[in-house]
């Protein structure tokens, strides 16, 4: 239903999105109302609403103030420019000056402009053309190093967060971890074995980067690791001290995070983030509140419609009749009446 308390003329919306091109969000800022409302508008007055590709498009446009077109780059390199000039000129990467070029077609290796402009310099590699502008190089390492240093923070905060989401998500952040300590490369039927096993590390909420510590790998035959199954050979204590790492016993006990299943009565495992958890599935949840919805269910007596026998029934269920041979009959019945 359409929200009658904010009125946007279509007029206005068709000026605002179609032809200033901006975008949903900023327009919910201007009229200080949720994106949906602006959506419902469009879909009212029939303006078709723009994919996701094409509203990247007009967002990088509209804060780069021109419209990043072949042609203007394409005038740029036949001006003398290199890839890396002119995405300084345009104010930004070199990756969006190559994409545009690469959605048209166009082969910088095959361009008699570019061609010359190697040769005029006499540039080989990309490591000549660096040396010719070492300050540009500077700066280019400088905003790799940046964009590094953002992904191992955010990569660390995942690994230490991890024993907080699921098992599958905590048993790859130490894996991962481990690959950055030694490499993805492995002796011949050789791994690495956590001795404080990845199983007892979730159930007792150990962060990923303690478990995956040096001091707890060790690099056993795969027949090895097989055969130690999902057991420690160290306690919790030990893998503490060993990782350098600070552990009371009276503040991190020893204990499996486990409970019975409300519905199927079989034991799962639960974190600290869902110590609430009563089912080991949605599946047990909704059969569970089902068998709850029927047993606080009235008894009635209901009429059959085949046979007008009067039969017991929980209100809530919605059976017509009060057997099987009754309800084959009035079955049959509903078919013959709605093929005549």
């Amino acid at each position: 239903m359409a929200n009658t308390r904010l009125h946007i003329p279509e007029e206005e919306l068709i000026e605002l999105y179609v032809n200033q091109k901006l975008s949903i969000n900023t327009i919910s800022e201007t009229y200080n109302c949720a994106t949906n409302t602006i959506k419902n508008r469009l879909k009212e007055y029939n303006i078709p609403i723009r994919s996701k590709g094409e509203s990247l498009k007009n967002n990088f446009e509209n804060r780069l103030g021109v419209s990043l077109t072949v042609e203007k780059i394409m005038e740029k390199i036949n001006e003398g420019m290199f890839i890396y000039e002119v995405a300084e000129f345009f104010g930004v990467n070199r990756k969006s000056i190559t994409k545009r070029l690469k959605e048209a077609g166009i082969e910088l290796s095959k361009l008699e402009s570019h061609q010359k402009l190697i040769a005029e310099n006499n540039i080989r590699t990309s490591k000549e053309m660096w040396k010719k502008d070492p300050n540009r190089y500077e700066k280019h390492m400088e905003r790799l190093k940046e964009i590094n240093k953002k992904r191992t923070e955010k990569a660390q905060l995942r690994y230490e967060t991890a024993h907080l989401k699921s098992y599958e998500e905590y048993k790859k952040a130490c894996s991962r971890i481990v690959d950055r300590l030694y490499g993805k490369e492995r002796p011949h039927g050789m791994t690495y074995d956590h001795k404080y096993s990845i199983h007892d590390g979730y159930i007792n909420g150990v962060p990923a980067p303690i478990l995956s510590h040096p001091f707890n790998l060790r690099l056993i035959t795969a027949e090895e690791n097989n055969s130690k199954g999902i057991g420690s050979i160290i306690t919790l204590e030990e893998l503490y001290k060993g990782a350098g790492e600070p552990w009371d016993s009276t503040i991190k006990e020893i204990k499996k995070l486990s409970k019975k299943c409300k519905n199927c009565e079989k034991e799962f495992f639960y974190t600290n983030q869902h110590k609430h958890a009563k089912f080991c599935s949605k599946h047990c949840s909704r059969r569970y509140r089902y068998k709850e919805q029927v047993a606080n269910s009235k008894t009635i007596n209901r009429n059959c419609v085949n046979c007008g026998k009067s039969f017991l029934i929980k209100e809530i269920f919605k059976t017509a009749t009060c057997g099987r041979e009754c309800a084959a009959k009035h079955n049959q019945k509903r078919r013959n009446e709605s093929n005549s």
